[in-house]
Order: C-alpha cells, then sequence, then structure tokens
C-alpha cells in the first residue's frame, strides 16, 4: 500500500469512528395498547366522551415518564357498538397492532363475543362499562376485569327503589341483550321475593326501532312503574312512542345506558323524560371525593366538556393496566393480568375505591339516581341523590 493511500485510510477512519462513538442509541417504540370503543352506533356520543377519558388518562401517564421508560400509546377501534365488530377489532389489534392489554369493549355483548379469544391469546381486556353479571362464570371470565359494577348492584338499586316506593306492580321492558337479561334476572328475582307483581315482562329487538306492540301491551297491564333498559337509540324510540300512546303519566325507572343521551338528537325523547316521572341510575362517585373531583378538573381543562357516565372508570383502566405493565417489568399479557389482580384491592381511582374479586368483578360503587331537567328549552342531566351499594 502506497504512503498516500494509508494517508487517506487513516484520515477516513479518524473521521468515521468519532462520528459512529456519537451517534445517539434509536428511540425505543411506545407500548402500545388497545381500546375498543363505541365510536359509532347508538353508543356514539357515550363512546366519544368515554375515549377521551382513556386518552387523558395516557397523556397524564406519557406526562409522568411512561411505562418502562417508554411512551404508552392506544390504538383506538370502533366497535360500532356491535358485538361481532367488537371481536374483529379484539383480534385486529392482538394480531396486527401486537397489544397484550385492552381497554374495553365498552358493552356486556361484545365482551362475551371476545372472551374466549382474550383467553386463548393471553391478552386481558379491562371495561370501564361492560357491567352484565353473564360474564361471570364463563370459562374466560378471569381475562375479562371490570373498573364498572355488575348489574346485579344496580338491579337491585333499582329493585328497592320500586319497593321502597310502594309500587305493587311492575313492568320490564328490556333490549334482549346480555345488558338488558342481565338487570332483567336480578330485578325479577327481587321484586318476586318482596310481592311486586311483574304484570309484563318483554325483550325487544334494539335494532328494530318501533316498539308499539310491545308498548301497547305495557299499557293494557297498567303497571305502577315501568323499568326500561336499553341504549341511546332504541330508548329515544320508546320514550317518543310511549309519549304517543300517553304513557307519560307512569313512574319510569332507567338504567345508566340512557344517560348523557343528547337531548339535541332526540328531542321529542328529551321532552317526554323532562316532562314525566323519569328517573334513571348509574355509577356515580360522589362529587367531594378528592380523586373525582381532579378528575373532573382535568378532564373539563383537556377537552372543554365535563365527563359523561363511565369516563373515569375508562381513566381508572388505563391507569390500573398502565401500572400493571410497570409492575410486571415487561410487556406480557399473563403478567399484566396477574398483576391487575394484585393492583385490584382498595384501589384508589377517580371513580372512587376499586376492589376486585376473583373473577374481575368490581365490588362495591356509589350509584346516582337521575333526572333530566329542562330550563328555558335547555336541558341537564342532575343525580338528585347517592346510594352506596
Amino acid at each position: 500500500m502506497s504512503k498516500k493511500i494509508l494517508l487517506a485510510v487513516i484520515a477516513v477512519m479518524l473521521v468515521v469512528v468519532p462520528l459512529s462513538a456519537c451517534t445517539e442509541p434509536a428511540e425505543e417504540p411506545p407500548i402500545k395498547i388497545g381500546g375498543i370503543f363505541c365510536m359509532t352506533g347508538p353508543l356514539a356520543a357515550m363512546g366519544d366522551l368515554i375515549s377521551k377519558g382513556a386518552l387523558l388518562a395516557v397523556d397524564e401517564i406519557n406526562a409522568d415518564g411512561g411505562v418502562l421508560g417508554r411512551d404508552l400509546e392506544l390504538v383506538i377501534e370502533d366497535s360500532a357498538t356491535n358485538d361481532a365488530t367488537a371481536f374483529e377489532a379484539y383480534k385486529k389489534l392482538v394480531e396486527v397492532d401486537g397489544v397484550q392489554a385492552i381497554v374495553g369493549p365498552m358493552i356486556s355483548g361484545a365482551v362475551m363475543s371476545s372472551g374466549a379469544y382474550a383467553k386463548q391469546m393471553k391478552v386481558p381486556m379491562v371495561s370501564p362499562s361492560a357491567t352484565s353479571p353473564l360474564i361471570t362464570d364463563q370459562t374466560w371470565t378471569k381475562w375479562a376485569l371490570r373498573t364498572c359494577t355488575m348489574d346485579d348492584l344496580q338491579g337491585g338499586v333499582l329493585a328497592d327503589i320500586i319497593i321502597d316506593e310502594g309500587y305493587d306492580t311492575a313492568a320490564i321492558l328490556v333490549q334482549d341483550t346480555p345488558y338488558g337479561i342481565g338487570i332483567e334476572e336480578v330485578v325479577t328475582e327481587i321484586l318476586e321475593d318482596a310481592g311486586v307483581v311483574i304484570v309484563e315482562s318483554i325483550r325487544y329487538d334494539e335494532e328494530k326501532l318501533d316498539y308499539l306492540t310491545e308498548l301497547g301491551l305495557i299499557q293494557t297491564a297498567n303497571p305502577d312503574v315501568i323499568l326500561q333498559v336499553g341504549y341511546h337509540t332504541d330508548s329515544a324510540v320508546v320514550y317518543e312512542q310511549a309519549g304517543s300512546l300517553g304513557l307519560g303519566t307512569t313512574v319510569w325507572l332507567v338504567s345508566e345506558g340512557v344517560v348523557g343521551m343528547p337531548a339535541e338528537d332526540y328531542p321529542a325523547a328529551a321532552a317526554f323524560m323532562a316532562a314525566t316521572n323519569f328517573r334513571g341510575c348509574t355509577l356515580a362517585p360522589e362529587p367531594d371525593v378528592p380523586a373525582y373531583v381532579a378528575f373532573v378538573v382535568r378532564y373539563e381543562s383537556q377537552w372543554d366538556e365535563p365527563p359523561g357516565v363511565y369516563c373515569d372508570t375508562v381513566y381508572d383502566a388505563v391507569k390500573l393496566i398502565a401500572l400493571a405493565i410497570e409492575e410486571a417489568g415487561e410487556y406480557d399479557g399473563a403478567d399484566i393480568k396477574a398483576e391487575l389482580y394484585k393492583l385490584g384491592v382498595d384501589y384508589s381511582g377517580a371513580s372512587g375505591p376499586i376492589t376486585w374479586d376473583t373473577n374481575g368483578n368490581r365490588v362495591r360503587a356509589t350509584y346516582g339516581i337521575w333526572e333530566l331537567v329542562e330550563t328555558a328549552g335547555e336541558y341537564e342531566y342532575e343525580i338528585l341523590e347517592y346510594i352506596p351499594f
């Protein structure tokens, strides 16, 4: 090798080596978790608010250093308020996005459709709003944890109201879904034990959106109180048609699937709800709980609107999953599930204390009894009282 070539090689090495030594290590990619929410369909308004609660939690986690030294990323899929669509979303998140934990799905039927797959793939879910007791005691139940409570609690609150207020007869009108059936079965057992006569018990097709026949049967039975369970779209039709039949003089009690129904989208239904003896039940931490107060302030600051039902429980679900990943020390679904159960003992959440039983069911909570109030053409959901249960 000539002297000139040798000097050139040395010069190149002097340039290249320092540059290589100064190269920053590649930044690690974010840890992805899934989110399956009802962004369209009958619960789209609720799903939009809930997704914002989840995103708020992710932003706070990342501002505080992330998880395992990496950012947390929430990959949101739309279930369209449909069980089969939710299952396909679950598969996509696992098989394409590689997630090892999922927040959601929102509705009970979607959890039922995805549960066996969650167990098979060892990817746990934490649902903020799937309340059906039918989820319990499945072969896959332990893979479906919930930051909401089951409808045996909500059904107990609704049944107690009927009994305590001295109604002798009741009609039950519910969606023919795990959600509706779960509440129906709980309420039926409690009312029958108390001697309340159930004059009609009807399960309806949530997609039919015409319930004059069902409502006609209830009108003929002439109950003291009507208990109804549904989502926004189907319930709006129920109330509008009930008004047309003159059922506004009967007492109505409804579940949390109705709260937050946008009055501007369903004006006739909103007018019926506000003008009648109409009350609902929903999971609602008492307003002076410090963690909840702080959550509401942060939510309103980030999104310029108040949180709705289950926005606090989805926030808690994301925070618990992040903590479980951190405690596990690696991103593995089975390890995350194990850590979730350890964390779920009097966890201080925005939605109040969270304790899970051995099947991932939240064992206690506070419920709010609400009504829709109209003032000068504006509608607002107001909590009348809080009931620990």
